[in-house]
């Protein structure tokens, strides 16, 4: 994973898109801090689960689930 400040994002945005299936994501920081994440889609990438792995609230609605085991 390539690590990016914001500013040098910004400056080189459209090399870091063109550039992102070599690199693999690229983490944005602002001030040193993590705060965003570009990664490369394609055809075969699911958005939807994509954005639901990362997604808090999913996770615990999944949790509170009851479990087949649970009867």
């Amino acid at each position: 994973m390539k690590v990016e400040s914001l500013r040098e994002v910004k400056n080189n945005f459209s090399r870091v898109i063109e550039e992102l299936p070599d690199t693999g994501p690229v983490l944005i920081t602002r001030n040193g801090k993590g705060t965003a994440l570009l990664i490369a889609l394609d055809e075969g990438t699911d958005v939807e689960t994509l954005l639901l792995s990362g997604n808090k609230r999913f996770w615990e609605l999944f949790d509170a689930q009851p479990k087949a085991s649970d009867g």
